[in-house]
């Protein structure tokens, strides 16, 4: 009896990670984008986020390097772009990060003004 009860656990362990929230995915950035102060240049990223609800704590890493945390809402929401880049321009020409779109969520930054928001769809989310 306790070795079924084991065997059952041991295979039901996968279908529970896979049942787990998903907090990460990866982005491409076409372009260097300002996030939260920090300038990210191009190139492709792994973002963590960490919070409870939809106010979480995103992290942009490049392999194991931290480049640039920022507070950020997480929306779950379907979305025609998976991995799309929202910016907005900042001072000079620089680009700041507002949100990345993949197809079933979405993480908003809403650091600048949104009136002069423009959308990348370059990227690709995991």
């Amino acid at each position: 009896m306790k070795y079924t009860a084991i065997v059952a656990l041991i295979l039901m362990a996968p279908v529970a990670l896979l049942a787990a929230p998903q907090d990460s995915a990866n982005v491409t950035f076409a372009e260097t984008v300002t996030i939260n102060g920090t300038a990210v240049p191009p190139g492709d990223y792994h973002i963590v986020w960490q919070g409870t609800g939809s106010s979480v704590e995103a992290t942009i890493l490049q392999g194991k390097k931290v480049l640039a945390s920022a507070p950020a809402t997480l929306v779950n929401t379907k979305s025609a772009y998976d991995g799309a880049v929202e910016t907005s321009d900042g001072n000079g020409n620089s680009k700041v990060l507002e949100a990345i779109d993949w197809s079933n969520r979405s993480l908003h930054f809403g650091q600048a003004n949104a009136s002069s928001l423009s959308t990348s769809t370059l990227g690709a989310a995991n």
